[in-house]
């Protein structure tokens, strides 16, 4: 489930509809939670679809670190790629705001979290733009993620978090525990989905 304070709306007709705050998310504000609503589809399950209906969900799936096809129900999946993203994703089943989102703002996530299998091309013309994801990305770039996450993660205790309810006590556990002694941080690192080749 996604934050209560977001709405969507057109980025562009070029990108289409995203994510926007609708008030001032702080940074250590969890933003979305990964919750029983959620489908989780095995390959097989979704090669098994409807042609029609595999084109029509392919662009909103991600997998997991697990190998399996995820969709979030709300409006969390039309959250747009930022290689600057202000949100991203964690190893604790939930994303998080990595600065300050202000009202009116796109929310954006890092897509290189999330398993991409095959390169493509991206266009989020941000300063750095890496214009391409890889499967590689966690592995290239999961130092400088975990940095922003970890800065992020050390405020969940200072913000309001009203997805807070939705983590399961193990989460919330993980997360004191983690606020207690920072070499407890679980890195993104841990998102890679090892493909047996």
């Amino acid at each position: 489930m996604i934050h209560p304070d977001t709405k969507v709306r057109t980025v562009s007709e070029a990108i289409g509809n995203g994510v926007f705050a609708t008030a001032l998310i702080p940074q250590g504000t969890i933003v979305v939670v990964r919750d029983r609503f959620d489908t989780s589809l095995t390959i097989e399950e979704f090669q098994q679809l409807p042609a029609l209906l595999k084109n029509a969900l392919e662009t909103y799936l991600y997998h997991d670190c697990d190998g399996k096809l995820i969709l979030s129900w709300d409006h969390a999946r039309l959250m747009n790629h930022s290689c600057a993203s202000n949100t991203m994703l964690t190893a604790y089943g939930f994303e998080i705001a990595v600065r300050d989102i202000q009202p009116g703002e796109e929310m954006t996530t890092e897509y290189g979290l999330l398993n991409i299998q095959e390169p493509y091309q991206i266009h989020c013309k941000c300063p750095g733009c890496r214009e391409h994801l890889r499967r590689d990305d966690i592995d290239q770039h999961g130092e400088r993620w975990d940095a922003l996450v970890r800065a992020s993660m050390q405020l969940i205790a200072e913000q309001e978090q009203p997805l807070m309810a939705l983590l399961d006590s193990r989460t919330k556990q993980r997360i004191m525990d983690f606020q207690c002694d920072n070499a407890l941080y679980c890195s993104v690192h841990s998102l890679k989905w090892r493909v047996a080749l």
